[in-house]
């Protein structure tokens, strides 16, 4: 099968979207051929049966909304020629979906998008519309009522996440891996380490926040943070460490006692399964992991008081020494690696294939 794969960035050194580079390398293992259209190229080095190429600069640097993302459909329709696409596969750059609408309908290609996110917008349901299938986490992370879509589970990249070779003592820290933003709710995380400081006899624990800023928001709203953090004289137990290098990411997991999550993201955030994978509890708000943890109540957030969290934060401090690394690595290995999530794409592909190939 010859698959394109249209998406945002092909960067192994990405602040965020490193996967996207894992899952592309993953596509190219098993395919024939795999062409991928990309809005940036970065570090980055394709394997023999694989082109990688961004799309042209659009006119006067204009911005898509003005129409000018169309005019790349003769790149994509040379692209498409040129190597034979049977199917392509749009990887969380949903817009592309419609913008390149009329090379994937000229050239008779499938597309397959995947979407894995609790927001719905206008854009989505054109998407959508404009798609031959939607692949996506868990059912949160699709919202609309579809008979195209599929839930297929995550992709972490677990040679890379993956427990120490020798079990290390859990410090008395507690990790929140994300980029900072507002809807990762950074600001509940000061205020359940503000409980947990002022508790009765509570342990000397310390949270390091570790992502990049990506917005002007994000950087109004860590200045926000880090004044808060001065004023209630949290600085002693509580670091922004900022963007760390992917292949970095693994130690703070294994460092820690627990990976705390409270976004609002709506989906399976994979930094939850990375911790997982590496053998570190997590305590999470996401809707999304409730049936997968369902052995394990207590990592689920149900009451989103601070202070409630807090105990939250000490139970499982207390049983710190309960978990084991290989029963939790288990929880996303053959569920949510990137081997088995690629394998699943393809499964979706080939009959997308199929059926446009009868019709």
């Amino acid at each position: 099968m010859r698959v394109l794969i249209v998406n945002y960035e092909m960067d192994e050194d990405s602040r965020v979207l490193a996967w996207q580079a894992r899952v592309a390398r993953e596509f190219a293992r098993t395919c024939e051929f795999v062409v991928v259209l990309t809005d940036r190229l970065g570090r980055f080095e394709p394997p023999p049966n694989m082109h990688v190429e961004t799309f042209a600069p659009r006119p006067l640097g204009l911005p898509r909304r003005f129409g000018t993302a169309l005019l790349l459909n003769w790149q994509a329709f040379q692209v498409s020629r040129r190597y034979r696409i049977d199917v392509c596969f749009i990887h969380m750059a949903t817009d592309w979906a419609f913008y390149l609408y009329p090379t994937f309908r000229l050239c008779g290609i499938p597309v397959l998008l995947w979407y894995a996110h609790g927001m719905v917008t206008p854009r989505l349901r054109l998407a959508h519309a404009c798609a031959s299938r939607v692949v996506t986490s868990t059912p949160e992370g699709f919202r609309i009522p579809s008979r195209k879509a599929r839930v297929i589970g995550q992709g972490v990249d677990t040679e890379l996440f993956c427990p120490p070779d020798q079990r290390m003592e859990p410090r008395n820290e507690l990790i929140a891996v994300s980029r900072v933003s507002r809807r990762k709710r950074i600001d509940l995380l000061l205020a359940i380490m503000d409980c947990l400081r002022k508790g009765p006899e509570a342990p000397d624990l310390r949270l390091r926040v570790v992502g990049p800023l990506l917005t002007p928001d994000a950087l109004a709203y860590d200045a926000e943070l880090r004044t808060h953090v001065w004023r209630t004289g949290l600085q002693d137990c509580v670091e922004f460490v900022g963007f760390v290098p992917q292949e970095y990411i693994p130690a703070f997991y294994r460092s820690a006692f627990l990976h705390i999550n409270v976004s609002q993201t709506g989906s399976m955030d994979k930094t939850v399964l990375e911790a997982l994978a590496c053998g570190c509890p997590v305590l999470t708000s996401n809707e999304a992991f409730r049936e997968m943890l369902t052995d394990y109540p207590e990592f689920i957030i149900r009451d989103e008081r601070p202070e409630a969290i807090a105990e939250q934060v000490l139970t499982l401090y207390a049983r710190r020494d309960q978990y084991a690394p290989t029963e939790l690595r288990a929880l996303v290995v053959g569920k949510h690696d990137v081997q088995s999530y690629v394998q699943r794409v393809l499964v979706q592909l080939e009959e997308i294939r199929r059926w446009s190939s009868k019709n």
